[in-house]
């Protein structure tokens, strides 16, 4: 029972899953969102979830079974791979939302998502790296990042987002995919990259 509710907690918040509720949460938060039209809320919601979920899942389903096809293991190689094809759908997503008359906050929330991939990208070739914690803690440095920047009293998603941090890096290491100092460095990485690349953009 334990294993099977750590399992579904990793599966529900996955690296690929997170920027999405990150963006829902933040859209009753960020100025003038209650003023965009249904239409414009639609395109810019599939926007994101195209360009930082459904793409790189793709991408992530068609590598996984190439391999499957040619016998061969996935490495750190591979992963690199995907950060990289998952920072450029990133950044695509990104120039498509320059385009719609929405906040720039949210093309600023994509383009420190490539920086924390690109940095990941660096790391992974020598060290193994806890990727759900990396889009969590993304998102709380996000949260920390525009609470200083301007003001918005986001206490509650703090804590909320430090409680589903805590659980899922509890699930991952019961499922021994990660140890704790991969959890904590996750952490570490996106929290501090998303934080100070949205506090000095």
């Amino acid at each position: 029972m334990v294993r099977y509710s750590a399992i579904t907690v990793s599966g529900v918040f996955s690296p690929l899953i997170v920027p999405v509720i990150g963006f829902l949460l933040l859209m009753n938060q960020i100025p003038g969102v209650e003023f965009y039209s249904v239409k414009l809320k639609i395109v810019f919601l599939a926007a994101v979830v195209l360009s930082s979920c459904l793409i790189p899942f793709l991408y992530y389903l068609l590598s996984n079974l190439n391999r499957r096809i040619l016998n061969e293991k996935g490495g750190r190689n591979s992963n690199v791979l995907f950060y990289l094809f998952t920072c450029l759908s990133y950044f695509l997503g990104a120039q498509f939302l320059s385009r719609l008359p929405v906040s720039g906050v949210f093309r600023a929330m994509l383009l420190g998502g490539c920086f924390i991939l690109l940095v990941v990208s660096l790391i992974s070739f020598k060290w193994k790296i806890a990727e759900h914690t990396i889009a969590l803690g993304g998102l709380w440095g996000t949260l920390v990042a525009l609470n200083f920047r301007y003001g918005m009293d986001i206490i509650w998603l703090l804590i909320l987002v430090s409680l589903i941090t805590g659980i899922v890096g509890t699930s991952r290491i019961y499922l021994e995919r990660h140890s704790p100092t991969e959890f904590y460095s996750g952490f570490a990485v996106g929290a501090v990259g998303m934080f100070g690349f949205l506090l000095f953009i």
